[in-house]
């Protein structure tokens, strides 16, 4: 009985660390101090519907979503600001009211294949996702959901990744 009690405390604690170097490795998984310094604006936000703009006499279709920003880590926003941004596609999930880490830069209309006949003066106000990440999964804990590409075709499995560590990191980034 003694050994069997040895044997749990011993996996117990293996468990503890092995959960703890997960969670301080997360921002370096997902190159967040390179995503962070590329990006204009980086955020916590929820989505809050889905639209298509259509100017120049139907020459031009851009395809945004509008998110509520819950919490800004860098950028000129503030909690409860509405923004305009293109790319939710990238993302695993784009139901009304999911949430996401958004990693965003200027949207201009010319740097986008196929916007070639929109004018960049109405979408000035517009961000772009640069970068896939992230979805995030609110049934439990907060976690993001990513995955690994495998090469560049093949993307693995997704997985779950706590947002608390991933947050701090960025917390401590934007100060």
């Amino acid at each position: 009985m003694e050994i069997y009690r040895m044997f749990r405390f011993l996996l117990i604690g293996i468990s503890t660390i092995l959960a703890g170097c997960t969670f301080e490795s997360s921002p370096e998984r997902l190159d967040l101090e390179w995503n962070f310094e590329y990006s204009s604006h980086v955020l916590h936000a929820r989505l809050v519907e889905s639209k298509t703009s259509v100017t120049n006499d139907n020459g031009c279709n851009v395809d945004y979503s509008v998110f509520e920003v819950l919490e800004p880590f860098k950028g000129d926003v503030e909690r409860g600001d509405l923004l305009n941004i293109t790319g939710i596609n990238a993302h695993e999930t784009r139901e009304l009211g999911s949430e996401h880490l958004l990693l965003l830069i200027p949207f201009v209309a010319e740097d986008f294949t196929g916007y070639g006949d929109c004018a960049n003066q109405r979408y000035n106000s517009f961000f772009s996702i640069h970068n896939w990440c992230c979805s995030i999964d609110t049934t439990n804990e907060h976690s993001l959901v990513v995955y690994n590409m495998i090469n560049s075709e093949q993307k693995s499995e997704n997985y779950l990744l706590p947002t608390e560590p991933v947050f701090n990191f960025l917390r401590q980034q934007g100060k």
